[in-house]
């Protein structure tokens, strides 16, 4: 009677799969490369990062993933979101990124990648993300971007822009809101001048991709809504500054 051979086989690092001739019997160690009828078990380990201080952060635009996977690192990526909101991933495919927590991509990255991988120990790590900021423009002495690291009112981000020029209108400031992608609030706001900031009128604490404008005396009436696309009719020739 033959003897039993035993027999080796590696699929992966540090992953061994013992098979015995006769009868065959397979023993998985570690996670291994799903193959057809196998079906797809929990999760083993969570791990996420976002950025300080942010809590439940929500990708947008240009963010960037850091994907391991422990046992298979041949689906590792480096992946950022597209303008159109989706990322490319090797074990999981085309994803739709825009407005998930990093919860949620490893949630998903591990229901797309049953296909390929079974019990999948990896983590999702945001490596770089969009800044919260706001712009001024107008009649400052450096309008643009201003990142947002801490709590600021208009009058702030008017004062870390240089300050309003002399002929500003401090007393008619123009705050625009987005509400959405179409369409924005616009609040004015009385700000008055640099010797009576502790007096200034219905200053406003600013939220992320808000826009104040500092503009002339003259400047003509503006309604209570605006088309986001129609921002740049009150910010030509007042500043070059790219908003939104």
């Amino acid at each position: 009677m033959p003897s039993t051979r035993l027999k080796t086989r590696h699929l992966l690092p540090a992953a061994a799969v013992i098979v015995l001739a006769t009868p065959l019997m397979v023993l998985p160690v570690h996670a291994q490369i799903r193959g057809a009828g196998d079906a797809p078990t929990g999760l083993t380990r969570r791990t996420a990062e976002a950025p300080a201080g942010t809590g439940a952060y929500h990708l947008h635009s240009g963010d960037q993933l850091v994907v391991n996977f422990r046992f298979t690192p041949e689906f590792n990526d480096e992946v950022t979101v597209q303008p159109d909101g989706h990322g490319q991933f090797r074990s999981a495919g085309d994803l739709k990124l825009e407005g998930l927590t990093i919860s949620e991509v490893r949630a998903l990255i591990l229901a797309e990648s049953t296909s390929k991988l079974v019990n999948p120990e990896f983590t999702v790590t945001l490596k770089d993300f969009e800044r919260p900021h706001i712009f001024v423009a107008g009649e400052v002495i450096t309008p643009g971007r201003q990142d947002l690291r801490r709590p600021i009112t208009a009058m702030q981000a008017v004062l870390a822009a240089g300050g309003p020029k002399e002929d500003a209108a401090m007393g008619r400031v123009v705050l625009f809101r987005r509400i959405d992608s179409e369409m924005s609030e616009v609040h004015i706001l009385k700000l008055s001048s640099l010797k009576t900031v502790t007096r200034a009128q219905n200053d406003m604490v600013l939220q992320p991709d808000d826009l104040v404008l500092v503009g002339h005396d003259h400047l003509q009436t503006i309604g209570r809504y605006i088309k986001t696309a129609n921002l740049g009719i009150y910010l030509q020739p007042l500043s070059s500054s790219p908003v939104f």
